[in-house]
């Protein structure tokens, strides 16, 4: 019989990743603070859960896709929190981007219940996770990992198995770190060709077919030429993210100073209040720079 998988929350990318999920055909529970969010679960044969509590007593592996640490830590603890009806073989699954430092306090408030930890945050954003298509970053126990993989499967093309507890957290800050710095990169590219009076889209052709092209330049490329920016990573998921990182390597003692220039960057679009826009929109800082 195949386990019982339990998904909390459906936002961009939760409520792809379990509708995959259930497309691959395992028994699928949810829940969801805003409940109207559940519908389109329930309406595909997902049973829907009214508190984390619940939904982990109906569950053998609990995953949860949230916001970041603070939303991961109030469907954990608490009266209704999943953690207060853990037993011994569950396995709770965390593909939230939260620090490596959050990670192992997450996993040691488990140790009472013997229910077992696994981070494995995602590589990809809105479009690989409709797909199928995300690469999923697995920290801890390689057998608790290994019999998760027909479910992590189902949710994305590849299992890279970091290593213990809070290494796939430690690869997704590495994995953000660089994409915060690439994406203000290109950003200050093409602003800066614009401003010289060339055409973005001919400056985004070349950047794409030359040896500096890559999937992130042609997911954000239509964004910048038209201004318009479509959600498929939120900017204020970034600005955290970047904040993570440099938390990270405070404790850690590496030296970032490229994600602390980008940090800034972010912020100021959040500042500006984009943080609901897709992350591209930290064009718009720059564009008001140049006073555009």
């Amino acid at each position: 019989m195949d386990a019982r998988i339990g998904f909390m929350g459906l936002g961009i990318m939760g409520r792809a990743m379990a509708e995959n999920i259930l497309k691959n055909g395992h028994p699928l529970a949810v829940y969801n603070r805003t409940r109207e969010k559940t519908a389109l679960l329930a309406d595909l044969g997902a049973t829907v859960a009214a508190t984390p509590r619940e939904l982990a007593q109906a569950s053998d592996v609990v995953i949860a896709m949230l916001s970041g640490p603070g939303a991961f830590a109030d469907v954990l603890r608490g009266e209704d929190g999943c953690a207060a009806a853990l037993r011994p073989g569950q396995v709770v699954v965390n593909m939230s981007t939260v620090s490596p430092a959050d990670t192992r306090e997450f996993s040691s408030l488990l140790v009472p219940s013997g229910a077992r930890y696994v981070d494995a945050p995602v590589v990809g954003s809105k479009k690989p996770a409709e797909e199928g298509k995300l690469i999923i970053l697995a920290g801890g126990d390689e057998a608790v990992i290994a019999g998760l993989e027909p479910v992590l499967l189902a949710m994305g093309s590849k299992v890279v198995r970091c290593g213990p507890v809070g290494s796939g957290s430690m690869l997704k800050m590495a994995v953000n770190l660089l994409l915060g710095i690439v994406l203000g990169g290109l950003c200050e590219s093409v602003n800066f060709a614009r401003k010289g009076g060339l055409d973005p889209a001919m400056v985004l052709e070349v950047l794409g077919d030359g040896p500096l092209g890559c999937g992130l330049f042609g997911l954000k490329g239509p964004m910048l030429a038209s201004g318009i920016y479509q959600t498929q990573f939120p900017l204020k998921h970034m600005a955290k993210d970047l904040k993570c990182v440099l938390d990270t390597a405070y404790d850690t003692g590496a030296p970032v100073p490229g994600a602390s220039t980008a940090l800034g960057l972010y912020q100021a679009a959040r500042d500006l209040g984009l943080e609901d826009m897709d992350a591209a929109a930290v064009m718009k800082v720059l564009e008001t720079l140049t006073g555009r």
